[in-house]
């Protein structure tokens, strides 16, 4: 799949903006001169407002620099939004060029046709390819939408109007979303939508050809919906208040019953069996574009339940978590370990600093970026001496940061969980364990951290229910460093020294850093910080991006460094766990032109695992790593707060104990697939020889999460 990516001219002016601001300034010097003569009403003058609107917001659009559309689209654009604007000024001259008919029908037809190529055309390049049920479900849809918008408007166009407005707004949204994240809109980014708003300011938003198709396509609908009124247009005092209110309560009714008949046919199918629907959400573009945006939202809104698993039953999932548990308690040489830490940690429980570092990863392992590139320096060379390390899987791509949370803090995969969903906008959370609540339980102190809105992700009622003792958010950190637009990675790392500095008893601190937030065209990093990379095919605008990136990543490390020499210094003992939440969004285009021919699977997986680290400033009994030789242990976001107890000789729940039981035959797992034992990444759907432990990792994790939700 190739995400379509603005070429946005982020240098200047573009001075095209001539074109639709001449247009607009001519379509209103007619309507000023038909208004003179014809004297109108102002109900009619109105229907040519989103005509003078959307040239003026064209202008604007390309005086900004971000017109990016075709310059014949354009003109041809302009042309026709001034045809469609003097025709609706004269209805009945418009009326007259439509076939003979029944009026009401053929232009409801044509507005519901219009509407829905207005949603697709704003972002789906691949319209065309559409398959005929998906037609036919997303027509029924816009024609009951529109349908009741009219009839509760009186059986006036001005209703319909307002729909296809509001179907255009939803492919937009749709459109850069896509451009953004380079997935499509979920049912669980609506959950999520106030989350989305707060961080879309640092985005540049173009104006491309086919959005001018779908604005087109929209204005056409607004001038087919003009043509609608009732075919007796009776004034109000030529009618009893009785006939007036009968009118209304059957139009209500109507409404009510086409509404009950779109609930019917959103919820009773199912999609998937009738129709064939289906979406691999790791490339959720593809399969939006082949199946049009409200079948594809329909069928995502039906895959939003926890599926309960085969056979599942209360005995069986916890016999199954019993097995896992013997497995991990078998090995001798682990136990040995476990036991000299174990004593370790009872006599003095080390602080645990978790940072999970927005968007950090290491390009490096995309062979170098073809161009040297050799990844961040401390992160690579100054480390050594971790615990472990290594590749980090994760169930995210260019956003959804909390889901990566979610799997770290409680351990469930998204695998069991579902991938097009986040849980701490769905789910009620104080039902579930989480690692907050289990080192509270050990006499912690338990701090979150998040410079950014506390309403993001739903974290101020998310973090309360796992547990967290204190959130500490966007207010919390005013007049703090900043570094690309946002507080810096440093400014937290102190703020989490100063707790662990100040806390008598011990300290769990999550780290949720901002600084290395998309998007990567602020322009905000001093130019002698940006490196030089470029890569062959990668355009303009994505390689200045990704030098933004890179160097924001250099800052990054540079604070790790800053943060692990003052551990160093530290007398009270402490334990630093480092992971990035996700790639950025181009890491897509970078993967697709390095690594073309390879499968699919392996092809998803690379830009679904970052990296991390477990670093103690103390010798941990039982572990070797202070010879500078880092135990290199590839995981995934679900397994590593297991992983990380288990080091320092903490206590682990019978479900963490199961975890790293079946992490002797599952290494890694996240939405789409799982590293086995044999070193080789698997499809979830082609599980072979590791059936029997991901069906009783299934049936642990609905056990401990899904049966309670």
């Amino acid at each position: 799949m190739d995400d379509v990516r603005f070429e946005q001219v982020a240098y200047g002016p573009n001075f095209l903006g001539i074109v639709p601001a001449a247009c607009a300034v001519a379509l209103f010097a007619v309507v000023l001169f038909w208004a003179r003569r014809q004297r109108p009403s102002l109900v009619r003058l109105l229907w040519v407002v989103p005509y003078l609107g959307i040239l003026v917001a064209a202008s604007v659009w390309y005086f900004l620099g971000l017109g990016t559309s075709d310059v014949m689209a354009l003109l041809a654009f302009c042309g026709l939004v001034c045809c469609g604007g003097v025709l609706v000024l004269n209805p009945s001259q418009a009326a007259a060029l439509l076939p003979k008919g029944n009026r009401t029908l053929r232009v409801g037809l044509g507005v519901v046709v219009l509407s829905t190529l207005a949603l697709e055309f704003t972002w789906n390049e691949k319209w065309f390819t559409i398959g005929p049920q998906f037609w036919l479900v997303e027509l029924l849809f816009v024609a009951g939408f529109q349908a009741v918008l009219w009839l509760l408007c009186g059986k006036r166009g001005g209703g319909p109007a307002v729909g296809a407005i509001i179907l255009t707004v939803i492919g937009v949204l749709q459109h850069y979303v896509l451009e953004f994240r380079g997935t499509s809109i979920l049912p669980s980014d609506v959950l999520a939508a106030s989350t989305a708003l707060s961080v879309s300011g640092g985005y540049a938003y173009g104006l491309s050809s086919e959005m001018l198709g779908g604005f087109f396509a929209c204005l056409a609908a607004i001038g087919m919906a003009s043509l609608l009124w009732p075919a007796r247009n009776l004034d109000l005092a030529d009618k009893t208040v009785r006939q007036v209110q009968g009118g209304m309560l059957k139009n209500c009714a109507i409404a009510g019953a086409i509404a009950v008949a779109m609930a019917a046919l959103a919820l009773v199918p199912s999609y998937a069996t009738v129709f064939g629907a289906d979406i691999d959400y790791w490339w959720s573009k593809d399969w939006y574009e082949r199946q049009g945006f409200l079948p594809s939202f329909i069928y995502a809104c039906q895959d939003l339940t926890i599926t309960e698993p085969k056979g599942y039953s209360t005995q069986r999932a916890e016999q199954a978590q019993e097995t896992l548990v013997s497995q991990n308690e078998q090995d001798e040489a682990v136990q040995q370990r476990r036991a000299l830490s174990t004593r370790q940690f009872e006599s003095s429980p080390p602080n645990i600093i978790v940072v999970q570092n927005e968007t950090f990863c290491d390009l490096s392992n995309f062979n170098g970026l073809a161009n040297g590139y050799v990844g961040p320096t401390f992160w690579n060379k100054g480390m050594l001496d971790s615990l472990m390390r290594g590749s980090f899987a994760v169930s995210v791509f260019g956003g959804g940061t909390c889901n990566t949370e979610f799997e770290f803090l409680t351990g469930n995969s998204l695998a069991f969980v579902g991938t097009a969903k986040y849980p701490f906008s769905m789910y009620d959370l104080t039902v579930s364990s989480s690692l907050p609540k289990q080192l509270g339980e050990l006499g912690y102190s338990t701090v979150g951290m998040h410079p950014n809105l506390a309403s993001n992700w739903n974290r101020d009622r998310a973090y309360e229910q796992l547990g967290f003792d204190k959130l500490l958010s966007m207010d919390d950190f005013a007049g703090a460093e900043e570094f690309h637009t946002h507080v810096s990675d440093w400014a937290t790392y102190e703020r989490a020294l100063d707790l662990v500095e100040t806390t008598d008893e011990p300290v769990f601190v999550f780290d949720v850093t901002m600084q290395n937030h998309s998007g990567y065209d602020t322009g905000s990093v001093p130019e002698d910080m940006l490196p030089n990379y470029t890569i062959e095919g990668l355009s303009k605008d994505d390689t200045f991006q990704l030098n933004e990136y890179l160097a924001c990543i250099e800052e990054s490390d540079n604070a790790i460094e800053r943060l692990v020499n003052r551990l160093k210094e530290l007398k009270e003992p402490t334990v630093l766990v480092l992971y990035g939440d996700h790639h950025p969004w181009f890491s897509k285009q970078i993967n697709d032109l390095l690594f073309a021919n390879e499968s699919d699977l392996d092809h998803a997986q690379r830009i679904h695992q970052t990296t991390y680290a477990v670093w103690a400033n103390y010798r941990v009994d039982g572990w070797t790593s202070h010879a500078k030789q880092a135990v290199v242990d590839d995981t995934s976001a679900d397994f590593l707060a297991a992983m990380t107890l288990d080091a320092v000789g903490a206590p682990l729940t019978k479900f963490q104990s199961a975890q790293l039981g079946a992490r002797q035959e599952v290494r890694a797992l996240n939405a789409d697939g799982f590293l086995g034992s044999d070193g080789s990444w698997h499809s979830l759907g082609d599980v072979g020889a590791y059936e029997h432990t991901l069906e009783e990792l299934a049936l642990v994790e609905y056990l401990n999460f899904g049966s309670k939700v």
